[in-house]
């Protein structure tokens, strides 16, 4: 009898992360730092849903302490595109 918890886990973001891993908000902060133009891959319509690393935290710790036994969900329940992505990181 072995308890068990199950998080799907959204994009993730936050302090420490590495500029080249190949996730988009590593890279478009990376390449605006450099004064480099930001690289959107293909139309930029693909949707993502992204939650801070410390909510993240959070979520997996209640979960957790929690009864819940079922797959969850964790990370914000909406989704930007890539392009609204990349207007809200440089407004």
């Amino acid at each position: 009898n072995i308890e068990t918890r199950i998080a799907r886990i959204f994009n993730t973001y936050g302090i420490r992360m590495r500029k080249d891993d190949g996730r988009v908000i590593p890279t478009f902060v990376n390449q605006a730092l450099k004064g480099e133009d930001i690289t959107v891959f293909g139309d930029g319509n693909q949707t993502r849903s992204f939650c801070h690393v410390s909510d993240m935290i959070e979520g997996i710790y209640k979960l957790m302490m929690s009864d819940y036994i079922l797959p969850i969900n964790l990370g914000d329940p909406d989704e930007m595109t890539i392009l609204e992505l990349q207007h809200l990181l440089f407004e």
